[in-house]
């Protein structure tokens, strides 16, 4: 059975912002299991055409929970991340779209995965906030849904990757 994620597959309507984001694959939740599944392969299942950059190698997602929004980010020495990004076009879209995607994150990991909610900051300003899902095994890489918030621009953005990233 095919479980949809709200943030992986929604509809925003208004008067003047309509976008409709769908995921890249038929089961969301099963495919962010074996995403967790590859943490310890550095991503290296669902890396495709790398970009190298001074410090960073940004690859496109073979498969993608958001449909043209997933990338890979490797930085070397084993540490990678899967990361989603989505702009919201305003503050009311960015709520909704982070409740949504914290809700069925969490939903899909599981109650063994420890949920903590937190604000972020950027130069000591606020800047958002975020939920992180920690799993029980230390093996296993964090997940976390950010809600970003700057002066211009918002994004929504599931991480999963080292805790040390995971700001």
């Amino acid at each position: 059975m095919t479980v949809p994620l709200a943030f992986m597959a929604f509809s925003l309507t208004g008067c003047a912002f309509q976008e409709t984001l769908k995921s890249g694959t038929e089961n969301p939740c099963a495919t962010l299991k074996n995403i967790l599944a590859d943490y310890p392969a550095e991503f290296s299942a669902y890396r495709k055409g790398g970009t190298d950059f001074s410090t960073v190698t940004i690859y496109r997602a073979k498969e993608e929970l958001i449909k043209g929004h997933c990338e890979i980010w490797a930085w070397g020495n084993a540490d990678s991340a899967y990361v989603c990004t989505v702009g919201a076009p305003d503050p009311e879209v960015a709520v909704t779209r982070y409740d949504q995607a914290v809700e069925q994150v969490s939903s899909c990991l599981g109650p063994e995965w420890v949920l903590e909610e937190g604000a972020r900051e950027r130069d000591g300003e606020a800047a958002g906030v975020v939920t992180r899902l920690r799993s029980q095994d230390a093996g296993m890489p964090v997940v976390s849904v950010h809600h970003v918030e700057d002066r211009w621009r918002r994004s929504v953005y599931l991480y999963i990757g080292s805790p040390a990233r995971a700001l």
